[in-house]
């Protein structure tokens, strides 16, 4: 009766002891989790780019662009991942003007608009989320909308003409982000992005250049 009151005993003690020794193991689990959980709220964030992209332009016409614009939406996936989803915008306007006998002169205008959607992935190699810079490098795939508005006035038939297109778009590049608070920053870079279509878009099938990046970056601010 006595050696069992004491297996009894011996046994309680060492469930205590095992359960204290335990605890600490989950609290330091419990903690990493709640790291790792925060490291990845502090890269969600979003913002907006400014960009120089200005694929070649076709000859013989008067040429007119806009900068090229991006807005982005950015998931983090850990410390240095992330996951952005994209929204561009780009215009060209090209004119130009053909004379005929009898018909006279007929003036030409060609609206090209590009707005791509790429989903890429964005690294920041050496630094933690919570820092004042970040330096960054992406790349990214996605389908691009293509329309094309082609407007003739003179001559014998004026045309207003619009044709959609969908193509294929690719994005590469780097930066740095400066913050300048916990929630906003100012972000300076650069890349490379291209446009390729199917069909020929009034002389062109393939749109891409290099571009010099500057924008607005914002940190979602989680209590």
């Amino acid at each position: 009766m006595t050696s069992s009151r004491a297996t009894i005993r011996v046994f309680h003690l060492g469930l205590l002891l095992a359960l204290a020794a335990a605890a600490p193991v989950a609290r330091a689990a419990d903690a990493t989790d709640d790291v790792t959980a925060r490291t990845q709220r502090a890269r969600n964030g979003a913002g907006v780019l400014v960009s120089t992209w200005q694929p070649d332009e076709p000859t013989g016409f008067l040429n007119s662009e806009t900068p090229a614009f991006q807005a982005y939406l950015q998931k983090g996936l850990d410390q240095h991942l992330a996951w952005e989803n994209t929204l561009g915008y780009w215009q060209r306007t090209s004119k130009w003007s053909d004379t005929q006998p009898l018909v006279g002169t007929t003036n030409h205008e060609l609206e090209t608009y590009l707005v791509p959607t790429i989903t890429a992935l964005r690294l920041y190699p050496f630094d933690l989320p919570t820092t004042a810079i970040e330096p960054f490098v992406s790349a990214g795939v996605g389908p691009v909308l293509g329309v094309q508005q082609n407007k003739t006035t003179g001559g014998l038939s004026p045309v207003n003409e619009t044709t959609m297109h969908a193509g294929l778009g690719v994005r590469a590049g780097a930066g740095v982000v400066l913050h300048a608070s916990e929630a906003f920053g100012i972000t300076a870079g650069g890349h490379f992005e291209s446009a390729s279509f199917g069909t020929d878009m009034v002389g062109n099938k393939l749109y891409q250049a290099w571009g010099v990046d500057l924008g607005l970056a914002y940190r979602f601010q989680y209590r």
